[in-house]
């Protein structure tokens, strides 16, 4: 997430499906996955998980690309960051570009990787204000 040099580190929450030989890419960043036993929400629903998140949490990196139609992400002080794959060796091959991406992620908004590197990003706030869908496809950095 965009924040100026010299800030807190981010807090990263890793999803149960994905890898997490992922942390080691976010260095000077707290992470945690879902599945480490002090955080302790492993098999609950994504509602009750980015309920539990709010807070404690600025990202979620995740591999389930039904969230966005799923969920209500209206309102929520979060980003999340949808993984192309969650197979470890796919996964890691991508942590450069993961890396990059979530780094120019902020608060509301809900972003695509796909395998290529190109990003879709679209914010929490479904409304309809006449400019068009709301998604954004890029192969370069999210912009500033």
């Amino acid at each position: 997430m965009r924040q100026p040099h010299g800030c807190v580190e981010l807090r990263i929450l890793l999803d149960e499906n994905v890898p997490v030989q992922l942390k080691a890419v976010f260095r000077g960043h707290l992470i945690k996955s879902v599945n480490d036993s002090d955080v302790g929400w492993k098999n609950i629903k994504n509602g009750r998980l980015l309920a539990e998140m709010e807070g404690r949490f600025d990202l979620l990196i995740t591999a389930d690309r039904n969230m966005f139609a799923q969920q209500n992400l209206s309102g929520r002080n979060i980003c999340i960051l949808v993984l192309p794959v969650n197979r470890r060796n796919d996964v890691l091959a991508l942590s450069e570009r993961i890396a990059e991406v979530a780094a120019g992620m902020s608060a509301g908004t809900y972003v695509v990787l796909e395998k290529t590197g190109t990003v879709q990003m679209r914010p929490f706030d479904r409304s309809d204000d006449g400019s068009g869908d709301g998604i954004h496809t890029s192969t370069s950095p999210i912009p500033p």
